[in-house]
């Protein structure tokens, strides 16, 4: 039930990026920061409470199988992109949008790529945990 429950926390906070992607376009650029980080903070919480102590247990016993490789990528890749967010969110520090922000343009569309894709592979876990 965690698990469910985790998934689909994940996939509103795709959905609240998403989102954030539209508020950058509308030239909302100071409520596309406020969802970032918002989005920064619910994925936090969803490696805290459940994810980790899910990985901790999957690991502690685990073969090598296909489903620990895709776990361990999982692990690596949302790790990455945990660290990128915080380090984007570090140097944004909820200032007025200008350079600070339009610098880590490229930056954040990378995160967001790694972040779909840790959604994706999580999915893989969640299917493989069924």
């Amino acid at each position: 039930m965690p698990s469910t429950m985790n998934l689909l926390l994940q996939l509103v906070i795709l959905g609240g990026l998403f989102y954030g992607i539209l508020m950058v376009k509308k030239g909302r650029l100071n409520s596309h920061g406020t969802v970032v980080f918002s989005a920064f903070v619910f994925n936090t919480l969803s490696i805290l409470v459940i994810m980790l102590p899910s990985a901790i247990r999957i690991m502690g016993g685990a073969e090598k199988s296909t489903f620990t490789l895709i776990v361990v990528i999982h692990i690596i890749l949302g790790t990455l992109v945990e660290g990128l967010g915080a380090y984007i969110i570090t140097r944004w520090r909820f200032q007025p949008p200008g350079p600070t922000c339009f610098s880590m343009k490229r930056l954040m569309r990378i995160l967001a790529s790694l972040w779909i894709l840790s959604v994706i592979l999580g999915m893989i876990v969640y299917y493989y945990l069924l």
